[in-house]
């Protein structure tokens, strides 16, 4: 029985590590302006807001979108605010730094197979 307990314990670990594994992954991406570790999690079609314009575009005009912004705005830092994780969905909330402010950063994923997908990024400057 005690054997049981602890395979159960290390499963559950594990299971939290891998979700935090990828949610740091994307985070970090984001974090660093690496548009091609970003561009792995990034769904067919996906919602991107950035600033006054907005869109429901395929993988490649997303990252053309993230790679414009990111030319502009060179990220330093991120400070994660909220994460809420579903059975298949996640949220994720914080403050991306950059060289010109700080913004906040919106994105949803949601979960195929063991793989988390964006579905929707939104990149608002904070006042």
């Amino acid at each position: 029985m005690k054997l049981l307990k602890t395979f159960l314990s290390v499963l559950i670990a594990l299971g939290f590590s891998l979700t935090t594994y990828a949610q740091n992954d994307i985070t970090q991406a984001f974090a660093s302006g690496n548009i091609s570790k970003i561009e792995n999690f990034l769904g067919n079609q996906i919602e991107v807001s950035i600033l006054n314009g907005s869109n429901v575009c395929n993988k490649q005009k997303a990252k053309s979108l993230l790679e414009d912004f990111f030319r502009k705005h060179h990220p330093s830092n991120y400070s994660q605010t909220l994460k809420t994780e579903k059975d298949k969905s996640g949220l994720y909330v914080g403050k991306l730094y950059t060289n010109n402010g700080v913004f906040n950063l919106f994105i949803t994923t949601t979960k195929e197979s063991s793989r988390h997908i964006i579905q929707q990024i939104k990149i608002n400057k904070i006042n």
